[in-house]
């Protein structure tokens, strides 16, 4: 690929929020999509419903029609509704050439991921997750296959994305099988394990260490109590422990952090609002 068809691509990020009965997805997306254009100064499209009604300044907004999706536990093992289908559609739907797709709850605190567009790939996705206490390798059930995030995940418009997709589709309508044949933990439709067994079939049952993005994801799962910034050191209270280590993106399993005040306000003041 030359030069002067490099610059030609459009490069843009790519949001799915659908709300829940217990989770304002759409007010998460407009906080998290605060830095990332102050990190990355990329376009932002987001990919929602009809009923939604987003407040920040998106590129694009992308109206679906959104299926019910499937349910699982929250912290109180209560059933919940969660919209978490047809990710796969983010390849049709996507008006780049080059897309980094991402959740709602990753929030960008530096400009990283722009690296990523600089190496030769159809798509990358987030092989490793790093907790406080270091790198978490996980399998999507016992012996099973390694687990894959699709938190994080960049690719191209080529014809090996396009298949990767199609695959992500079929899965997710034939999850029943595929989740007795990958004897899978979770009895739940996640994309996590969508995108693992899709990246595996496609590089033909093997592991492709040229389709992961070469560093781990920083992820809390505990309920975070505050977030700052302090000479360049991100500090992590949670109800348990106080976590300190260098700005860098930051993915928060705790939903009602982020749609509180606290939230918002580390946002504003990381932008300079």
């Amino acid at each position: 690929m030359n030069k002067s068809n490099e610059l030609e691509k459009s490069k843009g990020v790519v949001l799915f929020a659908f709300n829940s009965d217990t989770v304002d997805y759409v007010k998460i997306a407009d906080t998290a999509s605060k830095l990332i254009r102050n990190y990355l100064k990329l376009p932002i499209t987001l990919i929602t419903d009809n009923a939604a009604t987003p407040k920040f300044e998106y590129d694009r907004v992308i109206k679906v029609d959104v299926k019910d999706g499937n349910y699982r536990l929250d912290k109180q093992n209560n059933l919940i509704k969660w919209r978490n289908f047809d990710r796969y559609s983010v390849y049709d739907l996507s008006p780049y050439d080059e897309t980094l797709l991402l959740d709602t709850d990753y929030l960008v605190m530096d400009n990283s991921l722009l690296r990523l567009f600089e190496q030769p790939f159809d798509y990358r996705l987030q092989y490793r997750m790093q907790t406080p206490t270091g790198i978490s390798e996980e399998e999507m059930g016992p012996a099973s296959l390694p687990l894959i995030w699709a938190t994080v995940v960049l690719f191209r418009k080529t014809p090996k994305s396009r298949l990767f997709f199609n695959l992500v589709k079929r899965i997710q309508q034939n999850y029943g099988y595929y989740k007795v044949l990958y004897n899978m933990r979770d009895q739940s439709y996640r994309n996590d394990h969508a995108f693992s067994i899709a990246n595996i079939i496609l590089n033909g049952y093997s592991i492709d260490k040229h389709t992961s993005i070469p560093w781990p994801m920083l992820t809390v799962k505990d309920d975070i109590k505050s977030l700052s910034i302090k000479n360049n050191l991100l500090v992590i209270r949670t109800h348990e422990q106080a976590i300190v280590t260098i700005q860098q993106d930051l993915h928060i399993m705790d939903k009602e952090y982020l749609q509180t005040d606290e939230c918002k306000n580390f946002v504003k003041e990381l932008c300079n609002e």
